[in-house]
């Protein structure tokens, strides 16, 4: 609310003496040359089989190409004093594309009866046609950085870790300018980032493609069945997993004692003292640098880089059930139908390269607070009358 000689206004309405005054301004250029977006589907596809339907594949080709995104019109210049931007144009496209492969077998030796199946799949996401900031750069480096026309996407950049100081001699001897400071706040322990482009220190021109971005979505999936059945006894097992994509440690994960919290047992695995009340003993290595107290700004911590970026992998056990169904004859003499018992269980295994670290390998949170999956475990038996 604006009062100025007797007039109150509140978002363009006005009151002079007891009156309501309307006002108006300029709300830019109208949009009047959007439509919908365009996608396009194209969908190939392969199904075999053979041994009279024993062993059965199917192989397919996907590719989706969307025309006409949204975009502002960054590429024509307009002075600010106007007060409003551009209207938004149908100027970019994009196309997602993959292939999936899946295979089963089904069979039986004598009275027992099984089957096996496994499917594979990839898939990728690459933007096509970009418009103003995507087309403009100052120069090679910059276009390297930034460019994202005609290029595989969701990428996530930052600093190569090329080792830990081993000593405080080597820091004191070391060419590169690591912490932006002098290498003053360095402790054997410490990363050593890789000078990409050798200009004696670490900035943002040292930066590349380390690994996929935060929270996308794995480039690769994969998973197979197993079904067994004897007599009355029946198992069934089902798995599945992902590779290609990256986890991040950060916050908790990252730093000691973030945001004056709890210290991450991870960083028990650290370089110390031998003696923590002598500063003259010698350093015992660890896998994770020296503590600090809750110094996010320090070189180790205040930028994205590849040695607290994994490239996550699992196979999990989805569902996992074996059941006994009473001979037949038997249930006749009680008038049942049929009777089976059963246990089954959920996400009750899985193997990760994340484990160690103590996080779901679903969680896309970096700090490693999100909740797991649950582990579900039901007993029961089915009763037809």
């Amino acid at each position: 609310m604006l009062t100025w000689k007797g007039i109150t206004t509140t978002r363009g309405v006005g009151v002079y003496d007891g009156t309501v005054v309307v006002g108006s301004r300029d709300r830019g250029e109208p949009t009047t040359n959007i439509t919908w977006l365009k996608s396009r589907m194209t969908n190939l596809g392969l199904d075999l089989g053979f041994f009279n339907g024993k062993l059965t594949s199917t192989v397919e080709y996907y590719r989706r190409k969307r025309t006409g995104l949204k975009k502002d019109m960054s590429g024509v210049l307009v002075p600010s004093e106007i007060g409003y931007g551009l209207p938004l144009g149908n100027f970019e496209s994009d196309s997602q594309f993959g292939v999936d492969f899946s295979a089963g077998w089904n069979s039986n030796i004598g009275e027992l009866k099984y089957m096996i199946s496994g499917n594979f799949s990839v898939s990728r996401y690459k933007f096509l046609d970009a418009y103003g900031s995507g087309t403009r750069f100052f120069n090679a480096w910059d276009k390297y950085r930034f460019a994202y026309q005609d290029r595989l996407t969701r990428s996530n950049w930052g600093r190569h870790v090329i080792g830990q100081f081993q000593s405080q001699e080597q820091i004191n001897n070391y060419p590169v300018n690591i912490d932006g400071r002098g290498n003053i706040t360095l402790l054997p322990g410490d990363l050593i980032y890789e000078d990409i482009n050798k200009d004696g220190k670490i900035d943002g021109y040292d930066e590349r493609p380390i690994g996929w971005g935060i929270g996308a979505q794995p480039n690769i999936n994969f998973g197979f069945s197993i079904g067994l059945m004897y007599k009355g006894i029946d198992l069934r097992a089902d798995f599945s997993g992902a590779a290609g994509y990256t986890w991040y440690q950060n916050w908790e994960m990252k730093w000691p004692f973030q945001n004056n919290g709890n210290l991450n047992t991870l960083f028990t695995d650290r370089w110390h003292r031998e003696d923590m009340w002598d500063p003259n003993s010698k350093w015992i290595p660890g896998k994770y640098p020296a503590l600090r107290y809750n110094d996010g700004g320090h070189s180790n911590y205040n930028n994205s880089n590849d040695f607290f970026a994994h490239n996550g992998r699992y196979l999990r056990s989805r569902t996992t059930e074996i059941g006994y169904t009473l001979p037949a004859k038997l249930m006749e003499r009680i008038r049942i139908n049929k009777c089976r018992f059963y246990v089954n269980g959920y996400n009750l295994l899985t193997f990760s390269n994340l484990n160690q670290y103590r996080v779901d390998p679903e969680v896309t949170e970096e700090n490693g607070l999100q909740y797991p999956q649950n582990k579900v475990v039901n007993v029961g038996v089915n009763l037809q009358f």
